[in-house]
């Protein structure tokens, strides 16, 4: 036999493998990571859901900013018009997100109208942001964040049952 060959691992009498002593506190690392792990593992899925849904809530509020500033009367409109709802219910319902509150904001009449439908808390943006030279129309957005994501962090106390996500599109109007 050659002095490279390999011989079995023998333990001399009393001593115990290597591995046998790491044995017990590799389960307890196990048992006391697996639960950070996981808190990880559901706030990157829960991130990821809502930067995904975002997206769809700010493609539904260009959608109806292009609506609204094609829309014949918009100035005289008491209320969202329908056809901007219908625009933004459709672009968010493809994505099964219902919307909560839908603000059209105008200077048609040279001064600013604000026009809001829907349940919820949602403030429209600052009102400086709206450009006075020409007529603009801007649509804003809300939507509960429970509508984008499942609260999955909620029992870790990150809860966003109160929060809510707005975005804003302006266009110029076309009529």
């Amino acid at each position: 036999m050659s002095p490279i060959a390999k011989r079995p691992f023998r333990l001399a009498a009393g001593r115990r493998s290597p591995r046998g002593q790491r044995g017990g506190a590799v389960t307890l690392e196990l048992i006391l990571t697996v639960p950070i792990w996981l808190i990880l593992l559901w706030a990157i899925v829960e991130w990821g859901q809502i930067l995904s849904n975002e997206q769809h809530v700010a493609l539904a509020a260009r959608v109806g900013a292009e609506e609204a500033s094609q829309t014949a009367n918009l100035d005289a409109a008491a209320s969202v018009p329908t056809n901007v709802l219908i625009a933004v219910t459709q672009q968010l319902g493809s994505s099964n997100i219902s919307w909560s509150k839908v603000i059209i904001e105008h200077n048609l009449n040279g001064s600013l109208e604000e026009l809001s439908e829907g349940p919820g808390d949602c403030d429209p943006p600052s009102t400086s942001l709206l450009p006075t030279n020409r007529e603009y129309v801007r649509v804003t957005v809300c939507v509960p964040l429970t509508e984008l994501a499942c609260n999955l962090l909620g029992p870790f106390g990150f809860d966003i049952s109160g929060c809510t996500i707005q975005h804003s599109a302006t266009f110029r109007y076309e009529l």
